[in-house]
């Protein structure tokens, strides 16, 4: 009898523990691509590089409760990114910044990004929002001089409170971040004409 009990007991918490989804169910997404021209033609980009902090290395889909415990990430069960973020963000820069110009002539300065932060928030159980919070550093194309940097933080809200909402506006996001990049390297090209004479020159020799 007693034998009996303790393989009933077992039966039910490997009911209550349950089992991880299988791969058939987990979704996986990326940021889909993004045509058109780049907004700052005039100041050639030969590359984008995208560095990611370590809590960001895997292709997880964290979000955040801050109505209950603001202190705690999680991640969806059933969704992931088709890789981890920085490699989407720096493949979807890549083909809006890079491969976006006009007059790509594979000479110009590295831009260089530290994702710093990248998770969907709930204030609220219905309600939801990106943050992306990167650095970006201006280099030229060889070597580590640093020409410009400064810090972007993104904000988009959420079309739905769920997995499907958050890649939305993920989406939103990486764009946002490419055009507020576009209006910094314009104010540069203004500002600092001598950086756009290394951008432009630089790439030509290694």
């Amino acid at each position: 009898m007693k034998k009996v009990f303790l393989v009933f007991c077992t039966f039910l918490l490997a009911g209550c523990i349950g089992t991880p989804p299988r791969q058939s169910d987990i979704a996986f997404y990326d940021l889909g691509n993004l045509a058109g021209a780049w907004a700052a033609p005039g100041f050639p980009i030969a590359a984008v590089e995208v560095q990611a902090s370590s809590w960001l290395s895997t292709p997880a889909q964290l979000y955040r409760l801050t109505y209950a415990d603001n202190l705690r990430r999680r991640a969806y069960a059933t969704s992931r990114w088709a890789a981890p973020p920085a490699e989407l963000l720096e493949r979807f820069l890549q083909r809006r910044i890079v491969f976006g110009q006009p007059d790509f002539s594979g000479r110009g300065c590295r831009l260089q990004l530290k994702l710093d932060e990248i998770e969907q928030r709930f204030a609220t159980p219905q309600s939801s929002k990106i943050v992306l919070e990167v650095r970006a550093s201006l280099l030229p194309r060889y070597g580590e001089t640093l020409l410009a940097k400064r810090a972007f933080l993104i904000e988009k809200d959420a079309p739905a409170a769920d997995a499907q909402g958050g890649v939305a506006a993920t989406r939103e996001a990486a764009q946002a971040l490419a055009e507020e990049m576009a209006q910094w390297l314009g104010s540069l090209a203004r500002e600092r004409p001598q950086a756009v004479a290394v951008c432009k020159t630089t790439g030509e020799e290694k």
